[in-house]
């Protein structure tokens, strides 16, 4: 038979998303646990100043003993409770996106399709025979590499996609060529029949 292992090249971007995800959780963490809760600190100072005239100049003074810029805090410390509220958020947005990314990239190693002029398998167990295939659809197969197979049969209506961006071009394109032919077979066939029951009737 004729196969098609996967492309581990196709799915490498899943991979490198799940790495900038886990260098997404870093920053946000750092954020989180050291450079929001430093800002926190000196907004609190500034706002336990009396609200009085002399509070800039006791403010200048108070920063010039910790080490602080003198400028007056951006934020409130309410509002940086937010922030750090918010870089929790997205490290489990991370997470979440991270760990798809990663089975995306995991799970379909080691996959494959095959087939000859009688039959296609994959991987997941799935087997189609040729002489059963009713249609396809290759409208995604120029843009995509997508083709989808559809089959009837004692088992019922089943489809089978080909996916060339996914599994080894060469053997993948080779195998909807065999498709294709046992398709338009079929057809020829059945176009014969056809006109030899009229030519009868």
């Amino acid at each position: 038979m004729l196969r098609a292992d996967v492309q581990t090249s196709f799915f490498r971007r899943f991979l490198w998303i799940a790495i900038a995800s886990v260098l997404g959780i870093a920053w946000c963490a750092f954020d989180a646990k050291v450079t929001y809760p430093k800002k926190k600190v000196i907004a609190e100072a500034y706002e336990s100043l009396s609200d009085s005239e002399e509070r800039e100049a006791e403010w200048t003074k108070l920063a010039e003993q910790n080490g602080w810029s003198a400028d007056k805090p951006s934020k409130s410390s309410a509002e940086i409770d937010g922030q750090i509220i918010n870089q929790y958020i997205m490290i489990v947005i991370c997470v979440v996106v991270g760990c798809l990314m990663l089975l995306k990239w995991y799970l379909p190693r080691g996959s494959w399709i095959e087939g000859d002029e009688t039959q296609f398998n994959n991987s997941s167990g799935k087997t189609v025979f040729l002489d059963e295939i009713e249609g396809m659809d290759v409208s995604r197969w120029e843009e995509k590499g997508i083709a989808v197979l559809r089959f009837s049969g004692g088992r019922g209506a089943r489809k089978f996609v080909l996916d060339d961006f996914k599994y080894d071009q060469e053997a993948t394109d080779k195998l909807l060529e065999i498709a294709k032919e046992k398709l338009y077979a079929l057809q020829s066939g059945n176009e014969t029949h056809e006109s030899n029951d009229e030519g009868n009737a």
